[in-house]
């Protein structure tokens, strides 16, 4: 990703001051300093002025040079800025010394790094990272899943699975977990299982408009077209506004009626993906 004729980057030489405000601010330690930037860059990225974290992350960088945390942090804001060869190698330097010195932040390197090479469709690569993710800190959920969607997107169907039932495991009440594992399972076209669940993600959040839909369209797949309607319908009175659900009620209906067939992608119903010109044809129809 980077290139190995550039001359490596130093945070220490990053522009910008470092000096900050107020009397109070600059009679801080350099690594308290360098803390009030790390906050700084947060809040200007959740804001979305990802320059302005990125300025507040060298700043941060060029306070505490030798920090893993620092280095990942600035990592995570080129990567945000898509200045990816930068962000590569940071994520590099930070776990070579955090190997070194250990740390909590040995994680989020290896997270960034998967996240970067998943940029590049580099899967193999970042399949690599997450487990390394994974095996730093097993009982958390959410770098499973961070694994288990990679090896989805490989095809590694039955590894996925494996991840996300461990998942389940640790967070049986977690209904975005197991969304996915229902997703899982409409890719591996085991629509019955698809269909178990996404009851049960209904009933963990049942005032979750699109995981009715979704409950709604895996019956339509397993063939149990009654069934899905009054989840169509549902779901079409959580988003009265939303034509998309108004038109997948109006097609269940007409495939409950035994109305005329029209040619209709299901997995297009799955996911959510409708042109203008399925749409046009069910409302003409109906």
């Amino acid at each position: 990703m980077s290139n190995s004729n550039e001359r490596a980057f130093d945070p220490t030489q990053a522009e910008g001051s470092s000096e900050l405000s107020t009397r109070a601010e600059r009679a801080l330690s350099p690594s308290k300093k360098s803390d009030l930037h790390v906050v700084n860059g947060d809040q200007r990225g959740d804001d979305g002025d990802f320059a302005g974290a990125l300025g507040d992350y060298k700043k941060a960088a060029q306070l505490d040079p030798h920090s893993p945390q620092r280095l990942v942090k600035l990592a995570e804001g080129y990567a945000a800025s898509d200045l990816h060869g930068k962000a590569f190698e940071l994520f590099q330097r930070a776990l070579d010394a955090q190997s070194e010195q250990g740390g909590e932040e040995l994680t989020e390197a290896y997270i960034g790094l998967g996240d970067l090479c998943r940029t590049f469709a580099r899967s193999a690569a970042a399949v690599r990272s997450y487990e390394r993710a994974v095996r730093s800190q097993p009982k958390k959920p959410f770098l499973r899943w961070k694994l288990a969607v990679c090896l989805a997107t490989m095809g590694l169907y039955e590894q996925a699975e494996a991840q996300l039932l461990q998942i389940l495991e640790m967070a049986p009440n977690d209904a975005f977990y197991r969304f996915h594992l229902a997703d899982l399972y409409r890719l591996m076209e085991r629509n019955e299982q698809s269909v178990e669940q996404m009851k049960q993600t209904v009933a963990l959040a049942p005032r979750d408009e699109y995981y009715r839909l979704r409950l709604g369209a895996a019956l339509l797949r397993a063939g149990d077209t009654s069934a899905a309607v009054p989840h169509f319908q549902q779901a079409a009175q959580m988003a009265p506004t939303n034509p998309s659900y108004q038109t997948l009620l109006l097609y269940a209906y007409m495939r409950d009626n035994q109305e005329p067939e029209i040619a209709v992608d299901v997995n297009k119903i799955e996911l959510g993906a409708y042109d203008a010109d399925f749409v046009s044809r069910i409302q003409r129809l109906s």
